[in-house]
């Protein structure tokens, strides 16, 4: 480990009282005085002291530090906390007063000496030369307590031996704590004007040596004064702390107490009075060509100091200085390490650690434990000058014998060891050194803040300058109060600090193990002080040099909020840009190329940290502001108004009185913020600069106009609605007019001549705060032009004055447009101007689509000419208009039947003879003029059973074709002529829902098509709760009975169910009770039961599941699906009504909103269950109905409103099936599939087999349903012994295509249920039956159960296996297939036992007892 450098500020203080003829002397010459001289020769070179062993240590530099002991006086006895506060105000203001010039070398790039600040600043060297510069003795430690005094005469005194023994009787005016352990040293200066000849001058020295001692020296010096010597550059002085005046604090010089007494020794003396905090007027500088503190220097490394001696007079001083620290000073502070490592060594041994615990713990005298106080020499006498200062053995050193080892000074906590410690560091005995700092460390008395600059680098150290910090400021408050440290604490931070970064090699201060910057951010502390800000800044700089650029631009952050406050601008400025290009400087990202391809992203682009960035330009914008830089700051005030990356980013969150958010007032807009600073400023720029600000080029950070959702709109568009589903409408008309005919459907986007029409401008705020656009309108060019003007003058374009948008506000806004003659215009721009201060252009072109034509085109990024807002004027031909006729807010019931009338006009020049209406596919509407067709219940009797013949297709309707002769009085409409429309709408699904109606026309029969659109908005609203069940009978008379429950779920009104009817192609409902009135009040519930039986009286029932067999197949073997439709269906429908007031299915209307309320249902659940199969394919595979199901229509009724329509419910599916496409399926599974290199091809067809194997078509059931008779009571005289009970079991085949084989097990013992108060049965006899039933058949069989005493028997205990056979196949001859065929099992299989909690049972009576 290399030796470790010291800063100057732990160097010997040496301490000079120089008579008045020395500065007259030295005036005269025109030399300052003279410890500023002798400091101009600090460091020596070359020194060699040695350690307590004899080693001998090589010094390259040893520092000095010489101080005027009157200045000395006057500071010690300031009080220190209001020292340090002066110290920090000090250097607060040399901050503030150099920091312009710093910012301004810095920034200049040819500023001469900028290069030399790249790896220090010139911020923190000011700092470290306030530190180092700081003389004054602190009671906390020994650095600046005197080490040598220096007592200087000339011999142009009178008398200068007496001038001498003036000095050295002269008593000095010290604190108690002050440690005046020095060496004397006698200096006599003799110029060559001196009245003294040499060799006078000689006798007089050695008088002096002789009456003094050897620690003397005759310095001769020319000191020429006409003329005067050339200036030689001398180091630069270290900037001092200006003294307070002697008058705001009284001297405490005290008096000869006897002849006993030591004239240099302080007297108890009163605390000193509070000193005035205001630094009192200097002397003049005392070193030529020097700047005064008040005024900053040059910035430049040299500051020009000078000093005007001859190259003889340099040679003296210097031989001095030198033989002064080799002779004397080392010699004298070896010796004193020598004498006190001994006391310290004995108060280290067993013994006297023994002792000193007992003491501890057992208690002294107060007189007893008390250190004497430490005179200075061996027999002090005032009258004996002679004998005081003659120099014996120990003459050098004041008296080191009498000074224990524990001594404290008089209250500081400088005391003989801490001595030894700073003593052996000076000298490089860090061996002896860190034993003694870390005893004092031990102790409590210091030592952490020294030990880092000695030992090796470790993580111990972090650990010393902690404690060393926290000692200082005491126990920490709890976190969330603000707390600042003492200023003497700050002060004593810093100065810490200082040392650590001087004295420890910079790579290893910002090595892994120490990470030293860290160090200097805990010094800093929470101060609000500059130098403090300094102790971030440069933790900040040095974070820069290791790399760690995150943790720099974070520390310059809160370096340049604390220079902020205190009012230093440019340097918090300069903070604030280095923190801003570090957050924007991007991390090193190490990613293959490939990546940067796959994202489209450049690996230069990088936004910085967004949470991060915006505070820092919004600072540095406001102090723009406040500097008179109003451009500057509008650039940044401009450029925050940028959409936050994270959103709800705020300003810091409103504190409540106990500094906690306050959750009631809202957090401030960031943005609103940023938004009103812009304002303010370019308001000021504008009325203050004129013009100016043209020059400026700003332009708006974020867009507006959403050139992507910008539309054209003409008269016959609707504003409304979903664009996706007007466009859904044209591709359908596109689709059911492909197959008649090839005219097209012409496009939406033109405009006719002096026909209004609108931009439809899409206006996004995307900033938290509220945004005022004026002056909004859009640039209109011709595009048949080449050179074309905007807005030229046969185009008239609207100006919107005043556009309010709000946080994050999404508005679209219409500007009008109208065109005077026929032409091609392009909308290129919308033009505004934002919050009515700054104009703003933003293109409304959008960029076209990426090419991939070329391999030139695919080994870049080539994309296609933008695409522009373009509009078509042509002359006014086919024109329609379109509205409702009542556009009141329409709030309907579900189900509920609404009459609607659109309002048409023909506003073209051409008469129009055909027109077409498509609607949504979820809409259900019927149009037709005669007032026949609407779904009213029938004044005749019509029969309770019909017929209904439906295409069972899941097609979509085709366009309604409007008659114009059964809604006008013309087949034609003319130019000018009006016409309503009406039909009605039929409010199926609940909900808020859009009516979008798409009016195709053309004038004749091979004309184009035109269109237009019409929306309305209506809100449906639930009315009945409906459910359907069903249960197999027990009777003969019905297969099931369907349980239908309806609730009336408003609050207020009764509900009148008018009819129930019910469809089939399969089975025939009927009521199992005579129909009567349903009134349904609110909040009740209505049940009504029908029996199901099946029917066969209808087609397609059959031929539709081999329609859906054969087509899974084709989807499952991969086949192409061919596009035929589902056979047509016969549906049985019964109506269940009071009276004769049925309504009947077959009416169109009624009929039309069945099919396609059935439609809706069915395609809804056929892509719920069939994902993974197109939807284009799935009118080709599934049918509209599925034979087995049975669906209910409920017609309803609210009397007193005059109020009627209809649900239809997806009823129950009936009957067993038998896995219908189980042998497609596996078959599907076991074929040879085709190998494919993707994945997701193999996914989509494991699960559009999966969908296949669960769906409707594919069910599996039980066949049989079991009954047992239950209740029935047999009476029996048991004294002639136990009976038989007989037990009746029906079976029922449900199935209505297979047979089934029924195998009834009984139980001979059956051990009975605890928890059941039933006996067991037991049966007797036969108790294993086999039955096959045909499809639809029941069979009753009959068992014994053997009752041996009275009591109810459980009718359980009982199995029934069931096994599905395939049906029996049908000869040419005989349609119907035989009962006796061979059985062949369809390998199903399935177990029945009684039901948890059937309480099926039969009562046993014993008659005999009654007899």
């Amino acid at each position: 480990m290399a030796p470790p450098t010291l800063p100057t500020s732990l160097s010997p203080h040496v301490c000079i009282l120089a008579s008045a003829d020395v500065q007259q002397v030295l005036e005269g010459a025109g030399l300052p005085p003279l410890p500023e001289i002798l400091q101009c020769f600090s460091p020596l070179p070359q020194i060699t002291t040695r350690t307590t062993s004899l080693t001998s240590v090589p010094h390259a530099s040893f520092a000095l530090r010489f101080s005027d002991v009157v200045e000395i006086e006057n500071a010690v006895h300031e009080d220190e906390e209001q020292r340090a506060g002066r110290m920090m105000d000090w250097m607060g203001s040399r901050i503030s007063q150099r920091c312009q010039k710093w910012v301004d070398m810095l920034e200049t790039p040819s500023a001469e000496g900028a290069k030399m600040w790249r790896d220090r600043t010139p911020w923190w060297e000011e700092v470290k030369r306030c530190v180092e510069g700081d003389h004054v003795p602190s009671s906390s430690e020994g650095w600046n307590h005197p080490v040598s005094l220096i007592l200087a005469v000339t011999t142009t005194a009178a008398n200068p031996l007496q001038a001498l023994q003036d000095l050295a009787s002269r008593a000095f005016d010290f604190p108690p704590w002050v440690d005046i352990t020095s060496l004397r040293y006698f200096l006599i200066i003799h110029p060559s004007n001196s009245p003294l000849a040499d060799p006078i001058a000689e006798a007089l020295f050695n008088a002096v040596k002789k009456q003094y001692g050897l620690h003397s020296f005759l310095l001769p010096l020319h000191l020429p004064t006409d003329p005067l010597p050339a200036p030689v550059p001398v180091p630069a002085l270290p900037p001092r702390l200006p003294t307070v005046s002697s008058l705001d604090s009284p001297s405490l010089t005290p008096q000869p107490s006897g002849p006993g007494a030591s004239s240099i020794s302080p007297s108890p003396t009163p605390p000193p009075h509070s000193a005035s905090p205001m630094p009192q007027a200097s002397r003049p500088p005392p070193l030529a060509n020097r700047s005064p503190d008040d005024r900053p220097p040059s910035p430049t490394v040299h500051t020009g100091s000078t000093l005007r001696l001859t190259q003889d007079d340099i040679q003296q001083i210097g031989r001095f200085v030198r033989e002064f620290v080799t002779m004397s000073l080392v010699p004298w502070m070896e010796k004193c390490v020598v004498e006190w490592n001994e006391n310290y060594s004995s108060s280290r041994r067993l013994p006297s650690r023994l002792f000193s615990s007992t003491r501890r713990l057992f208690g002294a005298s107060a007189t007893a434990s008390s250190p004497a106080t430490p005179t200075h020499g061996s027999s002090p006498s005032v009258s004996s000058v002679t004998s005081r200062f003659t120099h014996g053995p120990n003459s050098s050193v004041s008296s080191i014998t009498s000074v224990t080892s524990v001594s404290t000074m008089g209250g500081g906590n400088v005391n003989q060891q801490r001595r030894l410690a700073e003593f052996a560091t000076i000298l490089g005995d860090y061996k002896l050194a860190i034993s003694v700092w870390e005893t004092l460390r031990k102790e409590g008395r210091g030592g952490s803040d020294i030990l880092p600059l000695l030992s090796a680098p470790s993580p111990a150290l972090a650990l010393h300058a902690d404690h060393a910090l926290s000692t200082l400021r005491g126990p920490q408050p709890r976190q969330g109060l603000g707390f600042e440290a003492p200023a003497n604490a700050q002060y004593r931070a810093l100065v810490y600090a200082v040392r650590w970064e001087t004295g420890i090699d910079r790579q290893e201060f910002l090595g892994s193990t120490l990470e030293g910057d860290r160090w200097l951010v805990k010094a800093a502390s929470s101060a609000e002080e500059p130098p403090t800000a300094i102790l971030y800044a440069h933790a900040a700089f040095l974070s820069e040099l290791k790399g760690g650029r995150r943790r720099a631009a974070f520390w310059y952050l809160i370096a340049a909020e604390k220079l902020e406050k205190t009012g230093i601008k440019p340097l918090a400025m300069y903070f604030f840009r280095k923190a801003h290009d570090l957050y924007q400087n991007p991390p090193p990202k190490e990613l293959s190329p490939s990546f940067w391809e796959s994202e489209d992203r450049s690996p230069t682009q990088w936004a910085g940290f967004p949470s991060v960035l915006p505070s820092i330009e919004h600072e540095l914008g406001r102090l723009l502001y406040t500097t008179g830089d109003t451009a500057g700051a509008v650039r940044f005030f401009l450029a925050l108004l940028r959409p936050s990356a994270q959103h709800g980013q705020q300003l810091h969150p409103p504190q409540a009185a106990n500094g906690t958010a306050s959750p009631l007032l809202p957090p401030p807009s960031r943005d609103k913020v940023y938004l009103e600073d812009f304002r303010v400023a370019f308001k000021h720029f504008k009325a203050t600069e004129g013009d100016a600000w043209k020059k400026l080029g700003l332009q708006l950070p974020i867009t507006l106009c959403q050139a992507k959702q910008t539309r054209i709109r003409s008269p016959g568009d609707a504003v409304e609605g979903d664009s996706a589903a007007w466009e859904k409408l044209e591709q359908d008309w596109a689709a059911f007019w492909s197959t008649r005919g090839k005219e097209k459907l012409g496009k939406s986007g033109k405009a006719a001549v002096n026909e209004t029409f609108w931009v439809d401008l899409v206006l996004r705020n995307p900033l938290d705060a509220e945004v005022t656009l004026s002056g909004l309108t859009v640039a209109v060019r011709d595009a048949s032009a080449n050179d074309a003007e905007m807005n030229p003058d046969f185009v008239e374009v609207e100006v919107i004055d005043d556009v309010v948008l709000g946080a994050k506000d999404t508005r679209t806004i219409p500007v009008a447009v109208k065109c005077r003659r026929p032409a091609a215009l392009t909308v290129t721009h919308a033009v505004y101007n934002f919050i009515s201060l700054l104009p703003v252009t933003e293109s409304l072109a959008v960029r076209g689509r990426r090419l991939n034509d070329t391999p030139v085109q695919r080994q870049g990024k080539v994309y296609a000419p933008d695409v522009m807002i373009r509009v078509e004027v042509e002359e006014a031909g086919q024109r329609l208009h379109a509205h409702f006729v009542d556009d009141r807010h329409l709030v309907l019931a579900q189900g509920e039947y609404k009459h609607q009338r659109v309002w048409l006009t023909n506003s073209g020049t051409r008469p129009i003879s055909e027109l077409w209406v498509l609607a949504g596919e979820e809409d259900e509407l019927w149009i037709d003029g005669s007032a026949a067709d609407v779904p009213e219940a029938s004044s005749s009797s019509p029969p309770k059973h019909e017929l209904l013949q439906t295409s069972n297709s899941l097609a979509p309707r085709q366009p309604y074709r409007v008659s114009l002769e059964a809604i006008h009085s013309a087949p034609q409409l003319a130019p000018g002529e009006e016409v309503q429309l009406p039909f009605i709408l039929h409010a199926a699904h609940h909900g808020e829902q859009d009516l979008s109606l798409l009016i195709v026309f053309r004038e004749r029969g091979d004309a184009p098509f035109h269109s237009t659109r019409v929306t309305r908005r209506y809100e449906v609203r639930p009315i009945l709760k409906a459910t359907t069940s069903a249960r197999p009978s027990a009777s003969l008379d019905q297969t099931y009975i369907v349980n239908v429950e309806v609730e009336n779920i408003t609050g207020m009104s009764n509900i009148e169910l008018k009819q129930i009817s019910t469809m089939s192609a399969s089975w025939e409902c009927s009521p199992m009770f005579p129909p009567s009135s349903m009134v349904i009040p609110p909040h009740q519930v209505a049940n009504v039961s029908l029996g199901a039986r099946p029917w066969t009286g209808g087609a397609g029932a059959t031929e539709t599941r081999e329609f859906v067999t054969r087509k899974i197949r084709a989807v499952l073997q991969e086949d192409p699906v061919d596009p035929s439709e589902p056979p047509p269906l016969d549906l049985s429908c019964t109506h269940v009504a009071p009276d004769s007031d049925i309504v009947p299915l077959h009416t169109p209307a009624t009929r039309h909103f069945i099919h396609c309320g059935r439609r809706t249902m069915t395609a809804q659940a056929t892509a719920a269950a069939h994902p993974d199969i197109p939807s284009r394919l799935h009118r080709s595979i599934f049918p509209l109905y599925n034979p087995a199901t049975v669906d209910v229509v409920l017609f309803w009724e609210l009397p007193a409103q005059k109020r009627a329509g209809h649900i239809l419910l997806q009823g129950p599916t009936l009957g067993a099936g038998h896995a219908a496409l189980r042998e497609l399926v596996q078959g599907a599974q076991n074929m040879k599939v085709k190998r494919s290199m993707y994945a997701e091809t193999l996914r989509e067809r494991a699960a559009i087999l999966e969908a296949v194997r669960t769906c409707e078509w594919n069910r599996e059931d039980d066949p049989v349903a079991v009954f047992v008779k239950d209740g029935m009571v047999v009476e029996h005289d048991f004294r002639q012994g136990p009976c038989h009970v007989p037990v009746t079991f029906t079976f029922r085949n449900l199935s209505l295509t297979h047979p089934a084989r029924v195998t009834l097990k009984l139980a001979e013992n059956p051990e009975g249920d605890p928890s059941s108060n039933l006996l067991p049965p037991s049966y007797t006899g036969r108790l294993t039956q086999r039955k096959v039933l045909q499809p639809l058949e029941s069979y009753t069989t009959q068992a014994k159960l053997w009752a041996t005493r009275p009591g109810c028997y459980a009718l359980d205990s009982w199995t029934v296996e069931t096994e599905v056979g395939e049906p029996p196949s049908a000869s040419a001859s005989d349609p119907q297939p035989s009962a006796g065929s061979a059985w062949r099992s369809r390998q199903l299989r399935y177990l029945q036992r009684p039901q948890a909690g059937d309480r099926a049972c039969v009562t046993v009576v014993d008659v005999g007892r009654l007899a």
